[in-house]
């Protein structure tokens, strides 16, 4: 606390928006500069106008106190971002992907805000934060998808009985875990619903083999 406090104080003369805006943009470059580099939908330029646009909103929150509620404009930007980053999210081949970008617009906006109000400090820690999260916990995360991963497969097979332990033998053979927790009939075709287990590597190589496979009418993850 002592260190945010001698921060804090260091900076307390920055009170002029020019400045508030500049120090706004240095933080959304930061963390829009990590972004472009991974090719991502929301790159530099559009972090950076996340965070300026937010410090505009909040500097008008600001400058309005004591002609109404300044907290209803500052309010209106938790809104607007949340429709910016539900455009940023889709689903591809099974998985829902763009939630990490989400949560950087997010988070950006946040920063934003908390320059606006002269949160300095705080915004500037909260930089380094996002930047140690983005740049190193993917590794962490690289290592659990390696590890093991669950996921959930739908299957439509041939009208044989004998299909579905084809089925969870092969699931075996690539060194993954087979669970079925649903399954009847549905358009003249064995449904299939099967929880599944293991490393990501060894889904993939299942996906494949699913997809030459004659007894598989059609399956998604």
């Amino acid at each position: 606390m002592d260190i945010i406090a001698d921060i804090e104080s260091q900076l307390k003369h920055i009170d002029y928006p020019l400045i508030k805006l500049g120090l706004s943009l240095c933080l959304g470059a930061l963390i829009g500069a990590e972004r472009e580099y991974k090719s991502k939908v929301a790159g530099f330029r559009t972090i950076i106008l996340i965070t300026i646009g937010s410090t505009l909103f909040t500097l008008v929150s600001v400058a309005l106190m004591g002609q109404g509620d300044p907290t209803r404009i500052a309010s209106t930007i938790v809104t607007g971002i949340g429709f910016l980053g539900a455009g940023v999210i889709y689903k591809e081949t099974g998985s829902v992907r763009g939630i990490t970008t989400a949560a950087v617009i997010w988070t950006a906006a946040a920063i934003g805000m908390m320059v606006g109000f002269g949160m300095f400090a705080i915004s500037i820690i909260s930089v380094v934060l996002v930047l140690i999260i983005l740049l190193t916990f993917s590794w962490v995360q690289r290592y659990i998808d390696r590890t093991s991963r669950e996921k959930i497969y739908r299957l439509y097979l041939g009208n044989n009985v004998d299909n579905i332990q084809s089925i969870k033998q092969l699931i075996k053979s690539f060194k993954l875990s087979p669970n079925i927790v649903n399954q009847g009939k549905r358009k003249g075709m064995i449904y299939l619903v099967i929880e599944v287990d293991g490393p990501v590597k060894f889904h993939h190589n299942l996906m494949k083999s699913l997809y030459q496979l004659d007894i598989v009418d059609s399956f998604d993850v």
